[in-house]
C-alpha cells in the first residue's frame, strides 16, 4: 500500500473542494476525482453517480462531503465495494446509524475516519502535553466556550437532514476537544438549552451548555452557541485549572498561557493552528505506510454517545449517562 492513493469525494460542497485544495499542495501526485448528483466539474474527473464511482476498480477512498443524513447510508454502500472511507464530521445524525456504518466497516474489512481537523490541532495536543507532564499538577475542571452567529441556510435549515441542532453539526468538533484535553473516558453529561423565546431558522437547539464527567476524574463544561453574537469574530477564552497552575487558551487554538509550575506563553502558527493540513497529511501517509488512522472510530463512537447523551439530557433534566 505505498502508492499515493486515488481519492473520490462524494459531494462536490465547498467542504470537499478546500480539503481538494490542500490535498492538491500537500500531494502534487495524488489522483483526485469526484462524484455527485450537480453533473460534472471542471477540472476534476467525475463519475455520473456514488455507485459508478463504488464500483470504479481505481478508486481506493471515498471522502464523503454530503448532509450527514447521508452518511451512514453512503459509507455502507463504499464498504460494500471495499473503500476505505473518509467521512466529514459528523459522522451520523444518530447512534442507530452509526452502528449501521460500522457493522459494514467491519464486515468487509475497510477503513474508516472521520475528518476531524480539532483532533490535529497543535494548541489542544501541547495542552495535553503539558498537562500529562505535570506542569498544572493534578487537572481538575476543562472550561471551554465557542459562541458566535454564522448566517445558517441550506440544508442546515432542514430538521430531517440536520438531524439534530447546533450541538451536533457544530458542537461535536469541541466535544473532540473535550476528550483531547480531559484525557479519560466521558461516564455521564448533563446538557441544557435556554429556555427563552427566540427566532431562529435552526432546527433543534441553537444554544447548549454541557456539564461533562470523566472517568480520571475531571469535569468539562462546554458553552456552545449559533445564537450568541461575538465582536471578535468566534474569538475566545477557554481554561484549564489545575491543582497546581491553569492554562489559559483562546479557544480555536491561537494560543496559551501556563500559569503553573513552569510559565509557558505561545502563539501558534495562523495557516496551522487549524490543524487541516497535519489532518490530511496524516491520512495519506498513514495509507500509504498502512498505519490505522486517527481518529479511530471507537473515538468517535464516544464522541456521539457524548452527544446522544447531551440530547437525552435536555429532554429529561438530569445527568444521562453514555450508552
Amino acid at each position: 500500500m505505498n502508492t499515493i492513493p486515488h481519492i473520490c469525494f462524494w459531494g462536490y460542497g465547498a467542504v470537499a473542494r478546500a480539503h481538494i485544495k490542500r490535498l492538491k499542495k500537500l500531494f502534487p501526485a495524488i489522483r483526485l476525482s469526484h462524484a455527485s448528483h450537480n453533473g460534472p466539474h471542471t477540472g476534476l474527473p467525475s463519475f455520473a453517480s456514488f455507485a459508478e464511482s463504488a464500483l470504479s476498480p481505481d478508486v481506493d477512498i471515498v471522502f464523503i462531503t454530503t448532509p450527514h443524513a447521508y452518511h451512514s447510508e453512503l459509507g455502507v454502500l463504499a464498504a460494500r465495494h471495499g473503500k476505505h472511507l473518509i467521512i466529514e464530521k459528523p459522522v451520523t445524525r444518530t447512534l442507530f446509524e452509526l452502528d449501521d456504518l460500522l457493522k459494514a466497516v467491519k464486515e468487509h474489512g475497510v477503513r474508516c475516519t472521520v475528518a476531524e481537523n480539532y483532533f490535529y490541532k497543535p494548541a489542544y495536543l501541547e495542552i495535553k502535553r503539558i498537562i500529562e507532564e505535570g506542569l498544572i499538577g493534578t487537572p481538575m475542571v476543562l472550561e471551554m466556550a465557542q459562541t458566535k452567529r454564522p448566517a445558517i441556510t441550506g440544508w442546515r435549515t432542514d430538521a430531517a437532514l440536520m438531524g439534530g441542532g447546533a450541538l451536533l453539526e457544530g458542537g461535536v468538533h469541541w466535544i473532540d476537544a473535550l476528550l483531547t484535553i480531559c484525557g479519560g473516558n466521558p461516564t455521564e453529561v448533563l446538557a441544557v438549552k435556554p429556555d427563552v423565546p427566540v427566532q431562529t431558522n435552526i432546527p433543534f437547539e441553537d444554544t447548549s451548555l454541557v456539564l461533562a464527567k470523566f472517568s480520571n476524574g475531571m469535569i468539562a463544561k462546554l458553552t456552545y452557541s449559533w445564537r450568541i453574537p461575538n465582536r471578535f469574530f468566534g474569538l475566545g477564552l477557554s481554561k484549564v485549572y489545575g491543582s497546581d497552575g491553569v492554562i489559559t487558551f483562546e479557544s480555536n487554538g491561537l494560543f496559551l498561557s501556563v500559569y503553573g509550575k513552569k510559565k509557558i506563553k505561545k502563539i501558534f502558527a495562523p495557516f496551522g493552528f487549524t490543524g487541516y493540513r497535519d489532518m490530511l497529511k496524516n491520512f495519506v501517509d498513514d495509507y500509504m505506510s498502512g498505519h490505522d488512522w486517527k481518529p479511530g472510530m471507537d473515538r468517535i463512537l464516544m464522541e456521539m454517545q457524548l452527544i446522544d447523551a447531551a440530547y437525552r439530557s435536555m429532554e429529561s433534566g438530569r445527568f444521562e449517562r453514555l450508552v
